[in-house]
């Protein structure tokens, strides 16, 4: 008989290896079949884990040639596992990475050459990925040298997110929906709720969610760079965009700074989205959220709509930010023919819509996208935000110009320890170093 702390032990372990999502299906693969390996972030125990498991034996079951064993990795996890992988010429035949920055791993020889594999099906006359069914944006992200390296897997998209039983608290109807950044203010205002000195409902706030700096600056035509990939940050208008999204809340005799981060501090100690507990009537947020308040069984009447604009001359774009699907390069023909024959088939009309009723996500072919949505007023504005979504540039010298490198700056701003025009300048001044350190590298 096993001792109690061995037991205990292995279950411990059992349960360890499950949180991480790192069990694979445990079929055996039938004889004389080619096995590959595909990556997903469906693990063990996920919502989605079922599904996609489905998903891969039904490849599996249509054909007699290939085998593909899935392994479930949580998102968490998987930005790790992946470049780690990659970086060690160890990546799985075929998964998941971000679109913005195929051009990386393109660059390094990490990817197969999907236009190729394109153009040798249509010359042997075999079905191939339809691409006119993906929005050409999508697409020239996946692109190096004017040649496709990756698929746009998912298609993310930012909007507003509008809470209609606020809105009748204070007789606003679904036609007072803001369009421009003058009527977000006004209708905000009407929605703000307070006891006493405490905030207990923020109409909206600009910094919440998915609002962005570099969002609202492509809303006014600006950007971090230019076409050139040079840093702007330059302008008065870049420091006003700031200011805009600082002061929104604290302007005209609003809320004190005070107020807002106590308000903000009860946010996270909720750990839910603030707009799906009810504390934000408006709000900036991907796709996701309505999934996420579709699995929780959110009771709160709302919709969707384009993010407001500025008054003059605004864009209506928002960031896309979705996952590229990528065949690594593991230089072994046969199970390139193996991973082309799966990717088509994860790309197939049918298999999209069958993978965004399992994910919840909004995918890449965006035909099967129209069916999908079809009937659903939410998820048919969503899909309608697709075709304004632009995924942020790739700039070598800072990868990580939208997060980490401006993130330092942007607290600062936030937390009023500086001004808006302090913090681009300095921001400026460090993406110049960083592009004079990197071409003096290269």
């Amino acid at each position: 008989m096993k001792k109690p702390w061995i037991l205990a032990l292995f279950v411990l372990l059992a349960f360890s290896l499950s949180a991480c999502g790192w069990f694979s299906d445990d079929e055996e693969v039938p004889e004389g079949r080619i096995e590959i390996s595909f990556w997903h972030m469906s693990p063990v125990g996920g919502d989605s884990y079922s599904g996609m498991r489905r998903i891969i034996r039904e490849f599996n079951e249509s054909q007699e040639q290939y085998f593909v064993r899935g392994t479930g990795i949580n998102f968490w996890d998987y930005w790790d596992r992946i470049n780690v992988a990659i970086a060690a010429r160890n990546a799985p035949d075929i998964g998941f990475h971000t679109l913005d920055n195929v051009i990386l791993r393109a660059q390094n020889n990490a990817l197969y050459n999907i236009s190729e594999l394109i153009e040798a099906d249509l010359a042997a006359g075999l079905p191939t990925i339809e691409l006119e069914a993906f929005i050409e944006n999508q697409l020239d992200f996946a692109a190096y040298n004017e040649q496709l390296y990756a698929l746009p897997f998912t298609a993310t998209t930012r909007v507003l997110y509008y809470n209609l039983d606020a809105f009748a608290e204070v007789g606003l109807t679904e036609a007072d929906v803001p369009t421009t950044w003058s009527e977000l203010y006004d209708v905000a205002k009407q929605l703000d709720k307070v006891s006493g000195t405490s905030i207990e409902r923020i109409g909206f706030d600009p910094t919440y969610g998915q609002g962005t700096y570099h969002g609202f600056l492509w809303q006014n035509g600006l950007d971090f760079f230019d076409e050139n990939l040079d840093v702007t940050l330059n302008t008065q208008a870049h420091v006003d965009v700031l200011e805009w999204m600082i002061n929104f809340n604290t302007g005209d005799g609003g809320f004190t700074r005070s107020q807002l981060n106590t308000f903000g501090e009860g946010n996270q100690m909720l750990g839910i989205n603030p707009f799906a507990a009810g504390r934000v009537a408006m709000i900036i947020e991907t796709d996701g959220l309505y999934q996420t308040m579709k699995l929780h069984g959110s009771d709160i009447n709302f919709g969707v709509a384009p993010i407001p604009v500025p008054d003059e001359d605004g864009i209506r774009i928002n960031w896309g930010s979705g996952f590229s699907i990528e065949m690594y390069n593991n230089e072994d023909e046969e199970r390139l023919e193996a991973t082309w024959a799966f990717m088509k088939y994860l790309m197939d009309y049918e298999t999209q819509i069958d993978l965004a009723d399992v994910n919840g996500w909004l995918m890449g072919h965006y035909r099967a996208m129209e069916t999908f949505v079809a009937g659903n007023p939410v998820l048919e504005a969503l899909l309608e935000e697709v075709q304004f979504a632009v995924d942020k540039v790739y700039v070598p010298y800072a990868p990580n110009w939208h997060a980490n490198d401006w993130q330092r700056y942007y607290d600062d701003a936030l937390s009023e320890r500086r001004t808006p025009a302090e913090v681009i300048a300095m921001a400026r001044a460090n993406y110049l170093q960083k592009q004079e350190n990197w071409e003096a590298a290269n």
